[in-house]
């Protein structure tokens, strides 16, 4: 892997892992088509570190006062924890299959014209205006179903941002607050995942100087993209990505 191949696939990691069209599903595709060989396990963990640390830095108000507030948030607290159960348990029972799921283009392509039928079927299903719902005012049912929608992300093509803040506007929860829950289950989410790959790293594989550089690229652009996001979703347009989805998933199926 080059050094411009290493920060292309950061910069899509940036884009991608917060937008609502799936950061796995991208980087299957643009490795196959531009023959990107395989990057090293410990390359794909420092992404995530790069977008986890943007993920901390934007909520960082609202992860300070949950740390300073935490009696008066117990709840809260429980709902993040009981979400993050599902992709948890689903992670741990895929992850001796994940190669194979990762190496089928064709199934990334069914995933992305799925997903962005579902995206685009929001539009009809979901009335902004009766999402009130502030997170201290869920219920654990809620926060589990989230966190299922949370699970179904672990198929590439399926984005986990999208999935998680439809679910939470299913549940009622208002955008901002949808918002907000989506990107907390996403700490715990993707530490995990982290461990899981960080114990079959060949940490040779990727020097400091490109590791640093990698990480610095996926946080900023990260950033960049979550406000983006952010933007998208009080403009009711979360469902447009649905027509970008199933394009590009048309096109993987038929064409790749």
């Amino acid at each position: 892997m080059t050094f411009y191949q290493a920060i292309f696939l950061a910069t899509l990691q940036g884009i991608t892992e917060f937008l609502p069209v799936s950061s796995s599903g991208h980087l299957v595709l643009f490795q196959k088509i531009f023959k990107i060989t395989q990057p090293p396990v410990f390359f794909d963990v420092l992404l995530h570190l790069g977008t986890l640390m943007a993920i901390v830095f934007f909520l960082g108000k609202e992860i300070i006062l949950l740390l300073k507030q935490w009696r008066e948030r117990k709840k809260e607290w429980l709902f993040v924890i009981l979400g993050s159960i599902p992709a948890a348990l689903f992670g741990f029972i895929l992850n001796s299959k994940i190669e194979i799921i990762f190496d089928s283009l064709k199934l990334v392509g069914i995933m992305w014209i799925s997903f962005g039928l579902f995206l685009l079927s929001t539009r009809l299903l979901i009335n902004p205006l009766s999402s009130v719902k502030k997170i201290s005012a869920m219920k654990w049912m809620d926060a589990a179903i989230v966190g299922l929608f949370q699970a179904l992300a672990l198929i590439p093509g399926i984005s986990r941002s999208g999935s998680t803040i439809i679910g939470g506007l299913f549940r009622k929860l208002s955008k901002e607050e949808a918002f907000n829950f989506s990107f907390l289950l996403s700490i715990p989410a993707v530490l995990g995942a982290m461990i899981l790959k960080i114990k079959d790293s060949d940490f040779n594989g990727v020097g400091i100087g490109l590791g640093v550089v990698s990480v610095t690229v996926a946080a900023l652009v990260g950033l960049i993209f979550l406000k983006f996001l952010e933007k998208v979703l009080k403009s009711n347009k979360l469902y447009l990505f649905g027509i970008y989805c199933l394009i590009l998933g048309l096109g993987v199926y038929f064409y790749l």
